[in-house]
């Protein structure tokens, strides 16, 4: 029997180790196919670091989507990473790569995408209610505001909740995310950023593809490694900046602090209607959950912060924002190896044969089919071009269905036609 390819897992040391290091505990997982000659799907882990770039932890290569090669993807990066404190998986809604998260990460938190199930959603139901109330009920942090906007659509059209109830049961809403990863994202764009990153590499040979990978992430890692040398300071220079600009006209009132640092604010709806809120300084936290799910204080604890002499907005930032957590991502080295040519030849006692390829119909695509809501061929028109009249010369109708044309010219016409047809029965 031939010994054939299956599937493989690759990760490198300084990867992983700058992800347990200096990443948030979060991971976006796809996978895009390749169009190589045989063909199969590329697996990726994609982690964030304190700036919000891309940071690759592992890639594998399955055959197919199926339950068992996406299983043990997952027990592969499992043995890499082991089971980290607010482990937190962001994933699309295909039912073999959730069953491998829930599998093998039981216990780690599980996010669906919130474009895909928008996709599914509006093959079945659509309307003005949820255009206005579905996307904002996943930027909900508040469960009042979820409950707000849920509640509206349900009014409208039960049967659409039921079905989100019964086919989407992992989190779609930052309402109900925990805040241990201290990210706030409703999509799985991260994946989707790598997936475009190596796009143009999808046609070549795994041992090519994984070499350029390499030779991708090692140009990043040398890229990021000289601006972490210029950082200065305690928290990330865009995280200050961005706390400095939201600081800016806040019509927000400190009703009434303590000396424990817990304070009572007030705060202008877009409506003129006024909420309160609850900011404590010692647990990081608000009433509007927006501070402790991003790590990152909300314009409510700005404005109770700013108005206390001494206190430093840097100072209330979570530590997977802070430089030294940006350098210790960084920190390891990406081998650089030499060309193809040098590596060492293989010693093992079996010949590897590639795996055996599978009869498709059509030719073989290089960019992924997009759905008719994409804009895809299904929701397209066949062709621009019209048909042009041979009678009246105009645009939109054929010959014989022609109203304005000389009913002589139609009738010769005809009859230049036809006139084989008595020759073709004599045969």
């Amino acid at each position: 029997m031939k010994i054939r390819f299956c599937r493989l897992f690759f990760a490198l040391r300084a990867c992983v180790d700058g992800f347990l290091r200096g990443c948030r505990p979060y991971l976006a997982v796809d996978s895009t196919f390749l169009t190589s000659r045989f063909r199969g799907h590329l697996c990726i882990a994609c982690a964030i670091d304190g700036h919000n770039w891309m940071y690759p932890v592992a890639v594998g290569v399955i055959e197919s989507e199926t339950n068992e090669n996406w299983i043990w993807f997952m027990e592969r990066l499992k043995e890499a990473i082991g089971t980290p404190d607010g482990l937190t998986f962001s994933t699309d809604c295909g039912q073999a790569i959730m069953k491998g998260v829930s599998e093998v990460f039981p216990r780690a938190e599980h996010r669906e995408c919130m474009y895909h199930l928008v996709q599914n959603f509006k093959k079945r139901y659509s309307g003005k209610v949820f255009d206005e109330h579905l996307w904002a009920s996943s930027y909900s942090w508040s469960p009042y505001m979820f409950e707000k906007h849920y509640q509206a659509m349900a009014a409208a059209k039960p049967e659409a909740m039921k079905y989100l109830q019964e086919t989407h049961k992992k989190l779609w809403t930052r309402s109900q995310y925990r805040t241990a990863s201290k990210v706030d994202y409703v999509t799985n764009n991260l994946a989707e950023s790598f997936n475009n990153w190596i796009k143009l590499e999808k046609g070549k040979h795994l041992d090519d593809l994984l070499d350029t990978i390499r030779q991708k992430i090692l140009i990043k890692w040398n890229q990021r490694k000289k601006v972490a040398k210029k950082f200065n300071g305690k928290i990330l220079p865009h995280i200050l900046q961005r706390l400095k600009e939201e600081s800016y006209n806040l019509d927000i009132e400190v009703i009434i602090a303590s000396p424990e640092g817990v304070a009572e604010l007030c705060a202008k709806g877009s409506n003129g209607s006024r909420f309160r809120y609850v900011v404590s300084l010692k647990d990081r936290t608000c009433s509007c959950r927006v501070w402790q799910g991003s790590g990152i204080p909300c314009k409510h604890a700005i404005a109770f912060i700013t108005s206390i002499a001494g206190e430093k907005l840097e100072d209330h930032v979570d530590d997977y924002f802070s430089v030294n957590r940006f350098r210790a991502a960084y920190e390891g080295s990406i081998p650089s190896i030499p060309d193809k040519s040098m590596w060492p030849k293989a010693t093992h006692d079996f010949f590897m044969h590639p795996p055996l390829l599978k009869s498709t119909t059509g030719g073989r695509h290089k960019n992924r089919m997009k759905s008719a809501l994409e804009g895809g061929s299904n929701s397209q028109k066949k062709s621009s071009k019209k048909h042009e009249c041979p009678i009246y010369h105009l645009l939109g109708h054929h010959r014989y269905t022609c109203k304005n044309g000389n009913p002589e010219d139609i009738a010769a016409m005809e009859a230049e036609m036809y006139s084989f047809l008595p020759n073709l029965f004599c045969i």
